[in-house]
């Protein structure tokens, strides 16, 4: 038997009906928008103007790139959960320097919402770039779903003993305690999701970030905010000295 649960297989308390649902939804509402803009494109061009083309070319591109995310998620999820998440390909890293560079692209994907990067390196450690790159990508894609528009993003970098942290702090509803674990599982998700451009997704982004986490002997975990003021997801790796004459490398 296989060692871990087929990707697709519905999470508790929902049918495979219900999951279907919740994927076909998510995959279509893009899809929709992306052909709608297409076809008022093919279909007005003399009568738009120029702004109203830019900003119809501008929509379409947003929603493929969302729908080109919920497709990467779906596939990140069915490879980790087939075991091939965990032949990472580890060399010796700058965790802040990966930090500084996702939170840079998350700023682009994200304009609505300032994000304030604190990086203090090197923090070197022995993962996989490409695995802490998506890692920070999902906690930040998630910050700014669930945070109000304008609200800032803190993304931060530092040593804690051992192991460099790496934090992503929203300002969003928080989480209920009694789902501290749950939103961790495949497809769940919390409450109503505030951004409205980005979606709710599929609910894997948490999931594949945390399985990411464990394959490079990282934590990662979420506590909430005093005063319902937001939670802060937080990624521990542990240090590793460089080797002898080795430099670390980036993304």
């Amino acid at each position: 038997m296989p060692d871990h649960p087929n990707p697709l297989e519905q999470p508790p308390g929902e049918s495979a009906e219900q999951l279907l649902a919740i994927l076909a939804h998510e995959l279509r509402r893009p899809l929709t928008a992306l052909l709608g803009a297409l076809a008022t494109l093919q279909q007005r061009r003399l009568a738009l103007s120029p702004l109203q083309r830019q900003e119809l070319l501008g929509m379409a591109h947003r929603q493929g790139e969302q729908l080109q995310r919920l497709l990467d998620q779906l596939l990140a999820a069915a490879s980790l959960d087939q075991g091939h998440g965990r032949r990472a390909r580890r060399s010796l890293v700058d965790a802040a320097a990966l930090a500084q560079e996702a939170g840079h692209a998350a700023q682009l994907a994200h304009p609505h919402h300032p994000i304030a990067i604190e990086a203090a390196g090197p923090l070197l450690v022995r993962a996989d770039p490409l695995a802490i790159s998506r890692i920070l990508g999902n906690l930040l894609d998630n910050a700014a779903t669930y945070s109000p528009q304008g609200a800032v993003i803190r993304l931060s970098a530092s040593r804690d003993g051992l192991h460099a942290l790496l934090a992503v702090q929203d300002q969003g509803p928080g989480i209920p305690l009694s789902d501290g674990e749950r939103i961790f599982q495949r497809y769940a998700r919390l409450g109503t999701p505030t951004a409205g451009p980005g979606g709710s997704g599929l609910g894997l982004g948490l999931y594949i970030a945390r399985r990411l986490a464990h394959a490079d002997r990282g934590e990662l975990q979420v506590t909430n905010l005093p005063g319902r003021q937001g939670a802060r997801f937080e990624l521990r790796l542990p240090l590793a000295p460089p080797a002898p004459g080795g430099r670390p490398t980036r993304a």
